[in-house]
């Protein structure tokens, strides 16, 4: 599926319970510019992360020095499920040549490639009960080293109960072919099968 069109929010829990969930992303509308930027944005339910124990995402496409490829999560400033700028509490994705995670006020990113080439960034952020960052595992293709201190010791600006709304960001004069999908689980032990 395009994440380009969809952007999948799935909320797993048990099956009995009310939390959990998917939000779909309507179609993106056609690009303004030459450069082909699409946004989509999403509203993210206050039950998707209230219980949440593990936060998970993955992007992967076609990386090349102009394509970018954002996922941003955040406040909705007028709580309507659109992250104006500036509202973005945690971003992660890939821009001009390198894999990026930032905050309002950090950012780490990889060493700058030149090639185009197939990658990916997988993370899985395990939380405690309250909520705060507890264990991260991260995996990105191409990153080498650049997000070992966030590893070993995850910020609280990686997740907060607080978030109303996510935006996925594409751009890029080549076909960035993404996909992207992002998890908040209940219960660390899920099986999906298609």
């Amino acid at each position: 599926m395009d994440a380009r069109k969809t952007l999948l929010l799935l909320a797993f829990a048990s099956a009995l319970s009310s939390i959990g969930g998917t939000v779909g992303i309507p179609d993106s509308p056609v690009p303004a510019f030459a450069d082909l930027e699409s946004v989509t944005n999403a509203p993210i339910r206050a039950s998707m992360l209230q219980r949440a124990r593990v936060f998970e995402g993955t992007i992967s496409l076609l990386a090349t020095p102009s394509n970018m490829v954002e996922v941003a999560f955040g406040t909705s400033r007028y709580a309507d499920g659109i992250l104006l700028p500036g509202d973005e509490a945690f971003s992660v994705g890939w821009r001009e040549g390198s894999w990026f995670i930032a905050s309002a006020t950090n950012r780490i990113e990889s060493a700058t490639v030149t090639n185009s080439a197939s990658r990916s960034l997988s993370f899985q952020l395990r939380l405690s009960e309250d909520g705060e960052p507890h264990r991260l595992t991260i995996a990105a293709t191409g990153a080498g080293e650049a997000f070992s201190t966030l590893a070993s010791n995850p910020p609280d600006w990686m997740f907060s109960r607080d978030w109303n709304a996510v935006r996925l960001t594409i751009r890029g004069a080549d076909d960035p072919a993404e996909a992207v999908s992002v998890k908040f689980n209940t219960d660390p032990w899920v099986l999906i099968m298609k």
